[in-house]
């Protein structure tokens, strides 16, 4: 009996002892950037950053930026778990400036002078944030009890060593460069389930590279200076430090957050940004339903007696309120179907399948939806691709789907409904609609009105320019 208590022990304790070789790989990473102590010096930070956006895009085409860049500038406290966000957008409109504030587990956000509760997603983005910036994973990781080290890997000719390890509450697998010593990369899987723009996704694979290695004074520390972030495999952002100061000054109120601001983020801003009361849908000529909540499907249209879903909206619970607005306002009619016709986030249709709703997706869109479904845990066998122009009959009518290609958003679906003389497309911008347009013209489709995602219901056909697109 004492010789198995004592294995047992023993056990237990090699279980939470540091591993020899990852720890060495840990030590050498930390003396290459000046050292373990210096590391865990840095107690508060200031960066100017400038961020470029990118959209999710799946094919071979260079990504796309979103929505310009940003100049942003951080204060840092990590003593306090303390994070204050000023960006600074150029966009074709304008510039404009917001600041976002995370102080401990609440979050507010300074826009137009003014103060407003933050949603709790930037409490989330905070916490990602502090546990992969370059001066604290390599401090988080070394104090971990679970640093395993891994097989090496072999990387464009480079060799990698790898090791497993829990930094907050992440458990990525990191990657430093055998011939210098450095951190490369952070990998792991995660659920952004609060984040409006993250959440389609799921559970989903997420790569932070480190790159760009400068030295800092006082401490004199190495540090990346450009991390590139990859969500589902696809470019997502990069941001590259322009400016940085380590252990600054900064004026106690910089992070401070007010009773009353404090307690309305508790009221409010706890849950989901999408998690919104479809509280102003409407049916529209009978035939038409409009959601008017962000994050819910373009909207439905009734054709044969049944109601199409237009599009998958963000995530499960949107398009689910939205079949319950379908439900409570037309009780007599089913759920016919749903298309997706724009290869853009689709992440609703897992809802879609554990209904068995018949679903057709343009086939741009597809490898949106499977890594969408993927991150879901769902399957994606049943959802149809629309590989070629053509009819789908619902219930006792039929619509016509075509492929189109428009500017930046090449192999998207037209939605035409004879019976309600509507066409659709999800295409957002005049010069897109143009396009499309032109498309229906050619087709002599006899159309009163078009929709998009921002106006489903739709506008009339323009008349034809004196040189239309073909």
């Amino acid at each position: 009996m004492p010789t198995t208590l004592l294995a047992g022990a023993l056990a237990l304790l090699f279980a939470h002892a540091p591993d020899p070789a990852a720890r060495a790989v840990l030590d050498t990473a930390a003396a290459r950037m000046g050292g373990i102590a210096a590391l865990r010096s840095v107690e508060r930070v200031r960066r100017d950053v400038i961020t470029e956006w990118q959209q999710t895009t799946f094919d071979a085409r260079p990504n796309t930026t979103v929505a310009g860049y940003e100049w942003d500038t951080e204060l840092r406290d990590y003593t306090a778990s303390a994070w204050r966000y000023t960006r600074r957008s150029f966009l074709p409109t304008g510039p404009f400036e917001i600041v976002d504030l995370v102080t401990d587990s609440v979050a507010a956000i300074k826009r137009n002078g003014q103060w407003a509760p933050l949603n709790v997603a930037y409490v989330d983005e905070r916490d990602q944030v502090f546990a992969f910036t370059p001066e604290r994973l390599i401090v988080l990781a070394h104090d971990a009890n679970d640093a395993r080290a891994l097989p090496d890997t072999m990387m464009n000719g480079v060799r990698y060593a790898r090791m497993s390890v829990t930094v907050g509450r992440f458990h990525p697998t990191l990657f430093f460069r055998r011939g210098d010593g450095l951190l490369a990369l952070a990998r792991f899987r995660a659920a952004e389930s609060n984040d409006f723009g993250l959440a389609p996704w799921g559970e989903m694979d997420v790569d932070i590279w480190y790159s760009r290695w400068a030295k800092s004074p006082d401490p004199a520390i190495t540090l990346p200076t450009q991390l590139d972030v990859y969500r589902v495999g696809r470019p997502y952002k990069r941001m590259t430090t322009i400016g940085m100061a380590l252990n600054p000054a900064i004026p106690a109120d910089s992070f401070a957050i007010s009773d009353s601001l404090r307690t309305a983020f508790l009221a409010t801003a706890r849950r989901p940004m999408y998690d919104l009361p479809v509280d102003t849908a409407k049916i529209l000529d009978g035939a038409f339903a409009v959601f008017g909540t962000p994050g819910t499907p373009a909207g439905a249209v009734k054709v044969g007696g049944r109601w199409v879903m237009i599009e998958a909206g963000t995530a499960p619970r949107s398009i689910e309120r939205s079949a319950a607005f379908l439900r409570s306002a037309d009780p007599t009619t089913t759920l016919g179907g749903a298309l997706v016709t724009a290869p853009i986030g689709a992440g609703g249709l897992a809802w879609l399948v554990d209904h068995a709703t018949p679903t057709w997706i343009a086939a741009a869109a597809r490898p949106h939806a499977d890594a969408a479904l993927h991150g879901w845990k769902r399957s994606s066998a049943r959802v149809q691709t629309i590989t070629a122009d053509r009819w789908i009959r619902v219930g006792s009518d039929s619509l016509r789907v075509e492929i189109i290609d428009t500017p930046d958003y090449p192999g998207a679906l037209v939605v035409y409904v004879p019976s309600l003389r509507w066409a659709y497309a999800w295409n957002p911008g005049a010069v897109q609609m143009e396009y499309v347009a032109a498309h229906i013209r050619r087709r002599g489709w006899t159309v009163d009105r078009v929709g998009s995602g921002r106006a489903f219901v739709g506008t009339p056909l323009p008349p034809a320019p004196p040189s239309a697109a073909r």
